[in-house]
């Protein structure tokens, strides 16, 4: 007997130690639109019922060498969503902070009254993805963005944080000379290259990259990147900036071993300590970024500058391509980008998706002062600024049994002959989005669902309730088309019908007919 119960007792806590999960990676607070990075672990448990506990434990504000303790946000009992994703968790209420765990720290949180919160998130076993909106403008002064395990937008999309890379270059006098140059975080140039030709591309070079207070009217942030090119013994080196890593690997500008590359199997890492690759779990419809462009000396052949994007599943790969790729899920590429008067411009490219059966997990972006490798000026000039990735809802769709239902209000109502047992189906026509559904309720004669049209990023959920009430089912498209061994007949409600009258119209092998 007591064997049994201690059996049982392991077998609890087994379950319960299953179904808590914590999950540590990145998160990012952005305060009255400045944004620090610190790493955290949001404690996330299910519940036997479906719904979820959410945990982010000991929250800090930070800016610079100040930091602010606010403290535990902790919510219990939250409804999920179900889609082919994760569950999909929305909340928004006043809460109050409770102090964090450490009891030597003044926690602010436990101070301020109930402040109003925000609350998106995706889970699965393998991920978490959170966006937390609090409004503090009453309390503190503040309004914060949070994000938890972002990889459905490129780290340090707006520019703003650089590192220092050091290159060995020849002086006018041919005279060896450490430079330090300007590399994006989680960017990278020909100052963190690999290549047998990458030390002679930096010794005969000037840098490419360098942070600048130039940016577009209406920027939140107070830097953009320039790019610059330079010649080379009278031979134009493009200013490339990537996400990957760049390789100079011939003397030709247009050899494919003079690329930009990814590889997550990859352990090198910059002298910040990021890889270089970016991850990314979305599937974007198209990709934004401001740029402005200046030739220095206007080549007629070759006037354009431009930006690539490829996301893959990880594994090897590069721009410009050596061979055929089939680990891409979809490419974006604008190459001709103008000058446009040197006047600041947003170019937006669509996502085209090869329809390889593979998961998205990395992005190479690649941006160069010239469309064409070893073409353009020296010191052509082509500052970039805020670039993003874009997720549409897309003709969101549902339907029962196979019937369509239009969602034209918030709550919509509709019939089914047994409700409890009716097929609902939500859809989205975009890879940007998907759908998710909850059951809110369900008995013998109705049944409530809520119908979450998400963008892969959650920035849009539409929501809606459909009431599916004990009826008639209707709507011609559950017919299936009659054989000759099928010789049904259905009235244009959707109904099977078994006795024609004269003067109607019937459905009789998937074709109108007049009685």
């Amino acid at each position: 007997m007591k064997k049994t119960l201690l059996s049982l007792a392991l077998a609890l806590l087994s379950s319960l130690s299953m179904s808590a999960k914590d999950y540590p990676d990145k998160l990012v607070v952005t305060v009255n639109g400045l944004s620090t990075q610190q790493n955290a672990t949001i404690s996330v448990d299910k519940n036997d019922d479906g719904t979820y506990n959410f945990n982010l434990k000991n929250f800090m504000l930070k800016a610079g060498e100040q930091t602010m303790s606010i403290g535990n946000i902790t919510l219990n009992n939250l409804k999920a969503a179900k889609s082919n994703k994760g569950d999909v968790v929305t909340f928004n209420d006043s809460i109050k902070i409770e102090n964090g765990d450490d009891p030597t720290i003044t926690w602010v949180g436990p101070s301020l009254p109930k402040i109003p919160l925000k609350l998106k998130l995706l889970v699965n076993e393998e991920k978490l993805y959170t966006l937390i909106d609090i409004d503090m403008q009453k309390t503190l002064g503040q309004t914060i963005h949070v994000t938890f395990g972002d990889n459905y937008q490129l780290p340090n999309s707006g520019f703003e944080d650089y590192r220092t890379e050091q290159i060995t270059k020849l002086d006018d006098s041919y005279k060896q000379i450490t430079v330090n140059v300007e590399e994006p975080l989680n960017w990278h140039s020909f100052a963190s290259a690999t290549g047998d030709f990458v030390q002679a591309a930096n010794a005969l070079s000037d840098p490419h990259t360098y942070s600048s207070d130039v940016v577009r009217s209406g920027a939140t942030g107070k830097k953009s990147l320039l790019l610059t090119s330079a010649s080379v013994f009278g031979i134009v080196a493009n200013g490339t900036i990537t996400t990957g890593r760049m390789q100079a690997g011939a003397m030709t500008a247009d050899d494919t071993k003079n690329c930009a590359f990814l590889s997550t199997d990859s352990t090198s890492t910059d002298s910040h300590g990021d890889p270089f690759y970016a991850l990314m779990d979305g599937t974007p419809d198209s990709l934004a970024v401001w740029v402005k462009f200046k030739q220095q000396t206007p080549v007629a052949e070759h006037p354009y500058a431009t930006i690539s994007a490829a996301i893959t599943d990880g594994t090897y790969y590069q721009d410009p391509q050596d061979k055929d790729y089939t680990n891409v899920v979809a490419t974006a590429k604008n190459a001709q980008i103008a000058s446009n008067n040197f006047e600041w411009q947003r170019i937006v490219v669509p996502f085209k998706y090869t329809g390889n059966d593979v998961k998205a997990k990395a992005m190479l972006v690649t941006i160069s002062t010239n469309a064409d490798p070893g073409q353009g000026s020296a010191a052509d000039n082509l500052y970039v600024d805020d670039i993003s990735l874009i997720y549409n809802v897309d003709k969101p769709a549902v339907t029962i049994n196979g019937h369509a239902v239009t969602l034209d209000k918030d709550e919509i109502s509709t019939t089914a002959t047994d409700p409890a047992a009716a097929v609902v189906a939500a859809t989205t026509a975009n890879k940007g989005s998907f759908a998710a559904v909850s059951e809110l309720s369900s008995s013998a004669d109705q049944r409530k669902l809520q119908l979450l049209y998400c963008s892969d990023d959650l920035q849009t959920i539409k929501t809606y309730t459909l009431v599916i009430n004990k009826g008639a089912e209707t709507g011609i498209s559950q017919i299936k088309t009659a054989t000759n061994n099928d010789s049904k007949v259905y009235d244009l409600n959707g109904r099977e019908v078994k006795t024609m009258h004269h003067g109607n119209v019937y459905i009789l092998n998937g074709k109108k007919v007049l009685k």
